[in-house]
């Protein structure tokens, strides 16, 4: 299992958003609604804003034939559940197989000039927003940047303290044999 310190995570985006998928939903609502609160003007409407079609240029305002000031924030594709399929590999005869459907959701925003991409397991849709925002924020090296790591880091501890306690009960039904020489 690979140990993660707050260097490493800065720049692996995808230790980082592994981290995240799992962490606490309502710390992750918490840190978004923080940046989120700092970043967007009081007078735009998150709720009601649709979301952008990422093949429109955005930035470009034709009645001024000149680029428009870009969003603060901008909802790129709007969070969704769907289903993936989980294939996994075989360990003896290395043959992958279909192990079943997994509920996901997903969700993708700009923050800044930053694009910040979200997927959890389940169908939290508001938590893989939250996490898409907190992707922006660390990819921009904005303020909250520093909350984000350690509520990965966090999160890394806990599922690590569930491991250890998990094997740690376990420990007493392993049979071990003998080999005779």
């Amino acid at each position: 299992m690979t140990t993660h310190t707050r260097e490493s995570l800065r720049s692996d985006r995808e230790a980082l958003g592994g981290l995240l998928a799992l962490a606490d939903p309502e710390r992750l609502r918490a840190l978004a609604d923080a940046i989120l609160a700092e970043v967007v003007p009081a007078e735009q409407d998150l709720a009601t804003a649709p979301a952008q079609d990422p093949t429109q240029d955005s930035a470009q305002d034709p009645s001024q034939g000149h680029a428009a000031p870009a969003p603060a924030f901008q909802i790129t594709r709007a969070p969704s559940t769907g289903v993936l399929v989980g294939q996994v590999r075989e360990p003896i005869a290395s043959q992958r197989f279909i192990a079943g459907d997994l509920v996901a959701s997903t969700a993708e925003v700009v923050l800044g000039e930053a694009t910040g991409w979200g997927m959890r397991l389940g169908d939290d849709r508001a938590a893989a927003l939250s996490q898409a925002v907190l992707d922006a924020e660390v990819l921009r090296g904005g303020d909250r940047t520093a909350d984000i790591i350690e509520l990965a880091l966090a999160t890394d501890e806990h599922l690590r303290a569930e491991r250890a306690a998990e094997w740690k009960r376990l420990t007493p039904t392993i049979v071990e044999f003998e080999e005779i020489a």
